[in-house]
């Protein structure tokens, strides 16, 4: 990809996609695959954002390494969505084209549906613990969703959001196993010769980015009602999702 209208509008995009994940703490991957889709392509966009990631996810882990709950990350967080991304990568070798971008439509409408239904009207139901089962079980699929789109998080969210972590061990953790689990993704895109020294290029011109999102995060979280701007996120990606859906249908007839 050179440097053309579509990648400085994808470029916008994640700046706006740290933005809100700096403001909320939550979301940069699914915001940027979301909507960077419609712009370059699906797989390009996780081959672009698997690698910077790193950026933040680093600094997290590097300043607050202390809030890491590791028993909670290697017994049951990174062996279940290991198995996840196992399962992810043999479905890569069954299912593509068309098909991937269109699940990822599917996925995304309905978790931002769902989150959007409990901030407006089911606030409570958020504090009730689900079943060690259930987790275990979204846990997995986490780790299948991560394989796949690198958007594991609303499925990692719901698993292990309601256990009583405190904001920075929540964070932390998170941010821990997003290292793990995405240097497995860029070593299997490594092997799979998926970058070169054009896409290397791409990745350097957008680190930038990251840090103006996070900037702009700040003065985000401190100006703007979070509640309402997570509506307003949240309304963005049903939108996003609904034009995946009809672009790769039609990709389909």
């Amino acid at each position: 990809m050179t440097i053309e209208l579509a990648f400085l509008l994808f470029a916008l995009v994640v700046v706006a996609a740290y933005t809100v994940q700096t403001a909320t703490g939550f979301g940069a991957m699914l915001v940027c695959v979301t909507l960077g889709a419609q712009l370059i392509g699906l797989e390009e966009v996780i081959r672009l954002m698997v690698p910077l990631s790193f950026l933040q996810t680093g600094y997290i882990v590097i300043r607050h390494r202390d809030g890491i709950d590791w028993s909670l990350l290697l017994k049951r967080v990174l062996p279940l969505m290991g198995v996840g991304m196992a399962l992810a990568f043999l479905l890569l070798t069954k299912v593509g084209g068309p098909w991937l971008g269109l699940a990822f439509g599917w996925m995304v409408l309905a978790l931002s549906a769902r989150d959007l239904h409990h901030l407006r009207f089911a606030n409570a139901a958020l504090d009730k613990p689900i079943s060690r089962p259930a987790s275990m079980a979204a846990l997995v699929g986490a780790g299948v969703i991560h394989g796949i789109y690198a958007s594991g998080g609303p499925m990692l969210v719901y698993a292990i959001g309601r256990e009583g972590l405190t904001k920075k061990v929540f964070r932390s953790t998170l941010s821990m196993v997003w290292i793990v689990l995405n240097v497995i993704l860029v070593t299997r895109f490594l092997l799979a010769g998926d970058y070169d020294r054009e896409v290397a290029l791409d990745i350097l011109l957008l680190v930038p980015t990251v840090p103006l999102g996070i900037l702009l995060g700040e003065w985000v979280h401190h100006k703007i009602n979070e509640r309402s701007f997570k509506m307003a996120v949240l309304v963005l990606l049903i939108a996003a999702a609904i034009s995946l859906i009809v672009r790769y249908s039609a990709q389909l007839l």
